[in-house]
């Protein structure tokens, strides 16, 4: 038998802050569009739990994790290899840390000890709410998003790529209580969340797509796991470049994949079991760089910000070696599902289906240690191998290699 608890609360700030996401962004949100919320799954199976925390949030910081982690363990007896910290990747919310500089993500502690309280509250609530129910999958397919790498002359460019098939893979896993009714839903889509650049805080299309879910099915909440989407975008697009969504665009692409869900599930649900178990492993991933410490230093007078704030941080976290990738696997009823604490490039979600056909995979979870991509794309340069070392506040880039070792962590 599994059992599932559900729990929802708001997280919307009570004061403007600066959203996380876009450099660009410099001054505190001027509205809420629509509230962002926490959303716990608790399932509980033959004495093995696993606790689902998702947020409609950039990321969960990876320090904010770890004090999480503990005070789950010392005041709801939650061990730190039983939780997954999952988020949409919304790019309209607030930041939960400071690993990264402060052009990316800041964290207001007022705000952070608020989120706290509210994520104690919710999987309170929810181990409370537990039942009994049965489980089933359905696959679909969905083609808002696009491939976003393209080389041009200078190299590498951040364009939409129609000669790169995307990852479009759509997987619903579905939870009926014993009467029949849908408890929970897990919609899982890789599609990077950053269709809105506005300054104005909303949970982006993910946020808009579960809110559809819970209205058409009273008494139910759904939670979206992020696919492996480093170099995936919402096919938003002006002539041959990529343009900011408007409000109408976020609801019009929240329909769309809901409306993929829904097809999915009446073209057929296979029944899961009753089995559960989560396990998490470490891989230590080495940084390349060609400088050294008195560089560093001399660019903290850099005329670029980012540069300045970039020096400043990898000196604060000690000018680190390396970073650890977790990849946690789970097992729900014969449905397997791969967590990481990095950007993943949707190559990592198609290695796993080879291991494991109908498997999903899921990034943002558990913290952020930045982009993983592919040994040709860190080859070819760009934004995700190379420019966004910077704003992740990483001591260098992950080097031709890197791939390998991650797809040695999820064959375990």
């Amino acid at each position: 038998m599994i059992e599932l608890g559900t729990s929802k609360v708001c997280i919307t700030p009570a004061r403007p802050l600066r959203l996380s996401g876009f450099a660009f962004r410099d001054s505190c949100y001027g509205c809420v569009r629509k509230d962002i919320f926490v959303r716990v799954m608790d399932f509980c199976s033959g004495g093995e739990r696993t606790t689902v925390i998702y947020g409609d949030l950039l990321w969960w910081n990876s320090r904010f994790v770890e004090r999480m982690r503990l005070s789950l363990e010392q005041k709801q007896g939650i061990s730190r290899e039983q939780v997954l910290f999952v988020a949409s990747h919304n790019h309209s919310g607030p930041g939960t840390g400071d690993t990264a500089i402060p052009l990316l993500e800041t964290a207001d502690q007022e705000y952070v000890s608020f989120l706290e309280a509210r994520i104690l509250e919710a999987v309170e609530k929810a181990g409370a709410d537990r039942e009994e129910v049965r489980m089933a999958r359905s696959f679909g397919q969905c083609g808002v998003n696009v491939y976003r790498r393209v080389m041009a002359g200078e190299g590498i460019r951040m364009m939409p790529n129609y000669e790169v098939e995307p990852d479009r893979n759509l997987t619903v896993i579905s939870c009926y209580r014993t009467d029949g009714r849908l408890k929970g839903r897990i919609i899982h889509y890789p599609c990077h969340a950053n269709l809105s650049k506005d300054n104005e805080l909303h949970p982006d299309y993910p946020g808009y797509l579960l809110e559809m879910s819970d209205r058409e099915n009273p008494g139910s909440m759904a939670v979206f796991f992020q696919g492996c989407t480093a170099d995936l975008r919402p096919n938003c697009v002006l002539g041959d470049d990529f343009r900011a969504g408007t409000p109408e665009d976020v609801e019009t692409f929240a329909a769309a994949v809901y409306g993929k869900v829904k097809l999915a599930v009446a073209s057929g649900e296979e029944s899961l079991g009753t089995e559960m178990a989560l396990g998490q492993r470490q891989v230590f991933l080495r940084l390349e760089r060609n400088w050294d410490r008195e560089y560093l230093e001399g660019l903290q007078q850099d005329e670029r910000q980012e540069i300045r704030q970039w020096a400043g941080k990898v000196l604060e976290k000690g000018i680190l070696d390396g970073e650890i990738l977790e990849v946690s696997e789970w097992n729900l009823g014969g449905q397997r599902c791969y967590f990481f604490n990095a950007e993943m490039a949707m190559h990592y979600a198609r290695t796993a289906r080879e291991l494991c056909p109908g498997s999903i995979c899921s990034g943002y979870t558990n913290g952020m240690i930045g982009y993983l991509c592919t040994d040709e794309q860190i080859r070819e340069g760009g934004y995700e191998p190379e420019g966004s070392a910077t704003y992740f506040g990483l001591a260098g880039t992950y080097p031709v290699g890197t791939q390998g070792l991650v797809e040695k962590a999820i064959r375990g």
